[in-house]
């Protein structure tokens, strides 16, 4: 096949299909068999009202993108995470108590008294009510339904992430990122849920689309990424400024300087979003800090510690490492990505698929060494690469101290779509393109004299 042909597949559409009758058969089974214990009914209404609303999307995605079915896969996705949706709604302590609280600021928010008290402290907990209670509004207080529109605004998590990942790699393989966004076990898991693990996932992806317009120099980034960090720091401040952070030292190893040294309103814009990204860098601070009870953050074993005494509590509890040294980084690293292992998954059904699933992305790693040995040729010329190392390398940081399994499975959501980023470049880095050297243009006369000479040289060369 030439380059530049398009091929039309459409084998996700079909699994699409079956997947919803499956949702659709099992809220029925479920509503019909025990409809006190699973009051999921409006799922009926719900499931294909979100699909309906999200046809645009799928339309959008069928035009975009003629070598591989994107649109089958989105909706592939979209339909998976409401199919998990009933495991969590059956399986999910949190999110009752998001749902109950929500469910009374709601009332408030339909008077417009947005003034609440949510009972705990914002950013944290109390930022997590806020937002369950105004998706309450929506859900009218149906439990079910909020689920679902929660999976549902993870689901676009994970499609502005594939946007952004698009929009700054136009070379690498999309394919296979979007198969890995949409599919993989833990993005469809632990954000189809009312939670931190799914807005943070949203925001993320806010975030991170803002991030890529930047750094190619397309309108409307900063935006985006101002709009992304402050909703992601009412949850989990401490992830946003790693965020932020990794985009500034992509912004400053990756981009050259524009040439000429003329003042444009270009530059002036550069010159105003470094300043609003400093100061929103500080409010990201300040929000960690009251987060973690400690205005000190330069005492970085001090909030490590933290991080590891609210973790180190139940059954999957394990003793973590010490990053702050080469090889307990090392360790981090592999505990955050890779564990736990197949000898440490436990008994029950969830801590076996996180093992599973941390086994095959040690092994998509190791398939993946081509990919993985271009990462270094490409910091500079193509930042976003830049953005999604610093990233992983600042999450495994600040995350190696987390002493409990099942919180490290749930964590990881916000960090596997950017591992997925370096999985999924081209295994041949593109050589550098060059800067055309500046030279003065030749007097109009020359010019002409020149265009005219070149159009008789082509048309004596070009047989008739």
């Amino acid at each position: 096949m030439h380059r530049g042909e398009s091929v039309r597949k459409t084998g996700w559409r079909a699994v699409a299909g079956i997947v919803f009758v499956f949702d659709i058969g099992l809220c029925i089974w479920l509503w019909t068999n025990n409809s006190r214990v699973w009051p999921v009914g409006v799922g009926l209404v719900v499931m294909p009202l979100l699909l309906l609303l999200t046809t645009p999307l799928f339309v959008w995605a069928a035009r975009s993108e003629t070598s591989f079915d994107l649109a089958g896969l989105f909706a592939t996705g979209l339909l998976l995470r409401f199919g998990a949706s009933f495991y969590r709604f059956g399986n999910g302590a949190d999110a009752s108590v998001y749902h109950a609280v929500g469910t009374h600021l709601a009332e408030d928010f339909r008077h417009f008294d947005f003034g609440v008290n949510t009972g705990s402290s914002i950013p944290g907990t109390g930022g997590m009510r806020y937002i369950a209670g105004l998706v309450e509004v929506v859900a009218n207080g149906n439990e079910f339904a909020t689920f679902l529109v929660f999976s549902w605004l993870g689901f676009f998590g994970c499609v502005l992430l594939y946007r952004a990942f698009v929009t700054a790699l136009p070379y690498a393989d999309h394919r296979r990122y979007a198969v890995l966004i949409m599919l993989w076990p833990t993005l469809l898991f632990w954000p189809s849920s009312i939670g931190k693990d799914c807005w943070m996932l949203f925001t993320l992806g806010i975030g991170a689309l803002g991030a890529a317009r930047v750094l190619v120099r397309r309108p409307g980034g900063y935006s985006l990424l101002v709009i992304g960090l402050l909703a992601g720091s009412l949850v989990r401040p401490h992830v946003s400024l790693l965020e932020l952070v990794a985009f500034a030292i992509a912004f400053l190893v990756g981009r050259q300087p524009d040439r000429g040294g003329a003042v444009t309103p270009s530059s002036v814009g550069k010159v105003a979003g470094l300043v609003v990204l400093l100061v929103l860098g500080g409010v990201l601070a300040e929000r960690f800090g009251s987060l973690v009870g400690s205005q000190d953050l330069t005492d970085v074993n001090a909030v490590l510690q933290i991080n590891e005494s609210r973790t180190d509590l139940g059954g999957s509890s394990f003793s973590p490492a010490d990053p702050t040294n080469p090889l307990g980084y090392l360790e981090a690293g592999v505990t955050v990505l890779y564990r736990p292992f197949p000898t440490e998954g436990g008994g029950g059904l969830e801590q076996t698929a996180a093992a599973v699933e941390a086994f095959f992305l040690l092994c998509l790693t190791v398939a993946s060494w081509r990919r993985l040995a271009t990462i270094p040729r490409r910091l500079r010329t193509e930042p976003y690469v830049t953005f999604a190392v610093c990233y992983v390398l600042m999450f495994v940081f600040g995350f190696g101290t987390i002493a409990n399994f099942g919180i490290l499975a749930r964590q990881r959501t916000q960090v596997m779509p950017f591992v997925f980023v370096l999985l999924c470049v081209s295994a041949v880095s593109l050589p550098r393109k060059r800067v055309p050297r500046y030279e003065p243009e030749p007097p109009m006369g020359q010019a002409r004299s020149t265009t005219r000479a070149s159009r008789s040289s082509s048309s004596r060369a070009t047989p008739s």
